[in-house]
């Protein structure tokens, strides 16, 4: 799977709160452009970058502080699997809807020839 091949996406390289602590990634302005702004389950499939090799997996995108009137902060979350237990920090991450509308989640590692650089926050490329 390739970056070509969704139709919408963003990439981020990955700090360790989001490959150990938490599971999740925070829903700044590109996320929530993709994902809206409502509360969703999706079925994802997340790959290794240049494997074809699916592993799907469970996501929910939520309001972390729906409770607070005043305040908003989405989150992507992620269970476990194959692809993020590889992951290292530093390595990209691209999240994106493929053609048939499924959420998509391609891994990049620091050794890959796809490989962006470092890019510390959310960023659109498609």
């Amino acid at each position: 799977m390739k970056t070509q091949s969704l139709k919408s996406a963003c990439i981020k390289s990955l700090s360790k709160s989001e490959i150990f602590d938490q599971r999740e990634f925070n829903g700044v302005k590109p996320l929530k452009v993709m994902l809206g702004y409502e509360d969703k389950a999706y079925q994802a499939n997340f790959f290794n970058g240049g494997n074809d090799s699916a592993h799907k997996v469970g996501m929910k995108w939520y309001d972390a502080r729906l409770a607070y009137e005043t305040r908003s902060e989405f989150r992507l979350y992620y269970e476990g699997n194959a692809v993020m237990e590889a992951a290292q920090v530093g390595d990209n991450i691209v999240i994106g809807f493929d053609k048939t509308n499924t959420l998509t989640c391609i891994l990049y590692k620091i050794n890959n020839d796809e490989y962006q650089g470092n890019i510390p926050e959310w960023k659109q490329i498609k």
